[in-house]
């Protein structure tokens, strides 16, 4: 059953704009059918379309799932290489369940995420969406206005860890234990050439430890991915 992005009240959902023209023109339903509808905080319930109007769609909720979680909140700091790359960590990762993205800026950064970055978010947002509804997943993530590395390793309200490929013993199951294993952590993830010397101390020296994703190095958008399933 498709799944829409709705505005749900205490015993109705609304469709608008995009929505509604999707629920109503593309995939032509029509009053009294039964669609899937969610709100992105983990409320999902099938419900019956009541009235149809143009880019607008009311029902009645009528049986409310029970969702599952997932067992960690990621938060997944990572360093874009391209438009492209960026765009496919954020469709799977959103599949995976990752809570939270944040793309940082370092020191080896190729690709500008600061530049026409309204414009940005909105296209990247939609593809978090369109991954949510393609997957039934009621729980869509945020999308976190980018920052300098430098900024954001110093934020300390959550524990995290770095991916480092110089690091060789110390595993993310490791990091976690070193963590306490947390309810919700930070994931590092840096860009194609790596972080550099300075930006690994600098992590160390606010309690994030370096761990390992494995035997063979990654491409930056595989170890956002990687890591992300290891984790969930």
């Amino acid at each position: 059953m498709p799944q829409y992005f709705a505005d749900i009240k205490e015993t109705e959902f609304f469709l608008l704009d995009d929505e509604a023209h999707h629920a109503a023109t593309v995939q032509r339903h029509k009053e009294g059918d039964t669609i899937l509808v969610f709100d992105g905080t983990g409320r999902q319930y099938d419900g019956r379309i009541d009235k149809i109007q143009k880019k607008f769609v009311r029902g009645t909720l009528l049986k409310k799932h029970d969702v599952r979680r997932v067992p960690l909140q990621i938060t997944l700091c990572f360093v874009p290489n391209s438009r492209v790359g960026l765009e496919e960590v954020l469709d799977k990762c959103t599949q995976l369940g990752v809570t939270f993205f944040q793309p940082v800026s370092s020191a080896r950064s190729e690709y500008d995420i600061f530049k026409k970055w309204e414009e940005k978010q909105i296209r990247w947002e939609q593809i978090m969406l369109a991954a949510c509804k393609q997957c039934n997943t009621p729980f869509l993530p945020k999308l976190v206005k980018p920052a300098p590395f430098s900024q954001v390793i110093t934020e300390q309200k959550i524990p995290s860890l770095l991916a480092y490929e110089a690091e060789q013993n110390h595993t993310l199951s490791w990091g976690l234990a070193q963590l306490n294993h947390p309810q919700h952590v930070r994931l590092f993830i840096g860009p194609a050439g790596g972080w550099t010397a300075d930006e690994v101390a600098l992590a160390a020296s606010h309690h994030t430890p370096a761990v390992t994703l494995g035997v063979n190095i990654l491409r930056a958008e595989t170890a956002c991915i990687a890591a992300c399933a290891k984790l969930l």
